[in-house]
């Protein structure tokens, strides 16, 4: 089963840059999938399979006006299983602990990985109900 991304609304490519950075830096093996705005987003999601969905939908306060909150309020109109996909607004400068907070609030399954070349943790989300084996 391949690992679910986060998918970034967000018009700015050093922005998003920087939020994928930050996925990076605090250990996150999730991948981040950028889109220029809301129209965009809306294609990605209606043409995904369920399985290809995102975990979550981050979006940045700067991509256009109000663009965010319209951009949410459409998918929580939608039917499952896009209607269910989490969303989280981003405010600048990106602030690493915010995000962690509302990743941490969302309550995914998770597991840790180690590896072994550095020594560092890194860490898969996935879909809440997902039942992970120890391997």
């Amino acid at each position: 089963m391949p690992l679910p991304l986060f998918l970034l609304v967000e018009d700015k490519d050093s922005d998003a840059q920087a939020f994928i950075s930050l996925v990076r830096r605090i250990g996150l093996l999730n991948g981040v999938h950028p889109v220029g705005g809301m129209d965009e987003a809306r294609r990605y999601l209606t043409a995904c399979s369920p399985q290809s969905l995102p975990l979550v939908v981050f979006s940045a306060d700067a991509v256009g006006d109000g663009e965010s909150g319209e951009l949410f309020a459409w998918i929580d109109d939608q039917d499952a299983p896009v209607g269910d996909i989490p969303t989280v607004q981003l405010h600048k400068p990106l602030d690493m602990y915010a995000v962690i907070d509302a990743l941490k609030a969302l309550k995914f399954p998770e597991r840790a990985r180690i590896d072994a070349t550095t020594l560092t943790v890194r860490v898969e989300l996935w879909p809440c109900g997902t039942v992970l084996s120890d391997s």
